[in-house]
């Protein structure tokens, strides 16, 4: 009996020891709390050119890497030193804006990540023009940007390749103020007028252009927007630039499998003075031209074609080596770790592996 008793007592043990064991297992151990950074970006304008940070931001996916991200503007000329004195972390605008600036005392800014595979600026007429020709601008007059614009560069190298060196057989209007390029063109300054969307769509769309030629399409990859940092920024936050060049890849990818309708409509919140069937049409136009880019890798060849046209065009007295200003580390990484299936295809997936079909 007594033997009996110490069976049952070490039984009771035993469970009340399993029970214990159970509750403390059962006890969550509190999450990780990874940290949240705050990125301020700033951008050149507020375009659809630069949509895949739009989609980044509203649908999600700076937030999935524990980003705080906020996108302003400023003018194209304030935002080197915006980037240089601290008021921004991040910026993204015309690479000959912020990269080729010899006289400036700050340190250069290295290019992480790029946004758009061409320029995106487009050529309009005040008129539809069949079977335009590049040849058509022989002794023809353009309203262009800042003489030291990207795109203006772009628009050079492409006239020069088809035999109309500027000054001397095309006359480009570089002294026109953004704000009153419209006005201009409209008043009758100009046989033609550069835009990036949505200008262009919107000239369409109001009746007074027509798009005539993509200077991206004639340029060909073009490496003439990116994303900027200062080194010591990066080399101090290697972590919060590999979480922004995720999520930028990762809307590039959405891009890839999703419509332009899908696209204007995640972007709206982004554009909310713009018509959506000007966002629309812009999205379709560039999207039909091939403009962004499909990852955030900076190619070398694409790199060294804007570089030899702003030489070309006499922006940059000297070199600047790929090497010595583009950190592809980012990009790399991204494109091999980042994964993005739509929601319909998860499905399918999980039906298939139930069904085995």
């Amino acid at each position: 009996m007594q033997s009996r008793t110490k069976i049952i007592i070490a039984i009771l043990i035993f469970l009340g020891a399993v029970s214990i064991a159970a509750v403390v297992h059962s006890v969550k151990k509190p999450a990780v709390v990874e940290q949240i950074h705050t990125v301020r970006v700033l951008e050149s304008l507020r375009s659809p050119y630069y949509l895949p940070q739009y989609l980044a931001q509203n649908l999600g996916f700076f937030k999935e890497q524990n980003l705080n991200v906020t996108i302003s503007a400023t003018s194209p000329e304030a935002i080197r030193n915006a980037l240089a004195d601290g008021r921004a972390d991040i910026v993204i605008c015309g690479l000959q804006k912020i990269m080729f600036n010899p006289a400036s005392k700050f340190p250069q800014p290295k290019i992480f990540a790029v946004a758009a595979a061409r320029d995106g600026s487009l050529l309009l007429a005040r008129q539809d023009t069949e079977g335009f020709q590049w040849q058509n601008l022989k002794h023809k007059t353009i309203i262009g940007g800042s003489h030291d614009d990207s795109s203006e560069i772009a628009l050079e190298d492409v006239l020069k390749n088809h035999g109309l060196p500027p000054y001397r057989e095309v006359t480009i209007y570089y002294n026109i103020p953004d704000n009153l390029r419209t006005a201009a063109f409209r008043a009758g300054t100009g046989n033609y007028i550069q835009m990036l969307e949505p200008e262009a769509s919107l000239a369409e769309f109001n009746g007074y252009g027509r798009v005539v030629a993509s200077v991206g399409s004639a340029a060909g990859d073009m490496a003439v927007t990116a994303y900027a940092a200062m080194p010591s920024n990066i080399e101090s936050n290697p972590e919060m630039f590999q979480k922004f060049t995720n999520a930028i890849y990762k809307a590039q990818l959405w891009m890839s499998k999703h419509s332009a309708e899908e696209a204007a409509e995640a972007a709206a919140v982004s554009f909310p003075n713009l018509d959506q069937t000007v966002l629309l049409k812009s999205i379709q136009r560039y999207q039909s031209l091939g403009v962004w880019a499909a990852n955030p890798v900076i190619p070398e060849e694409s790199y060294e074609r804007f570089h030899r046209a702003a030489k070309n065009s006499g922006e940059i007295a000297g070199s600047v080596p790929y090497e010595s200003i583009v950190i592809n580390d980012f990009a790399l990484n991204a494109v091999q770790t980042v994964v993005y299936m739509p929601e319909d295809e998860k499905k399918e997936n999980i039906f298939q592996r139930i069904f085995g079909r």
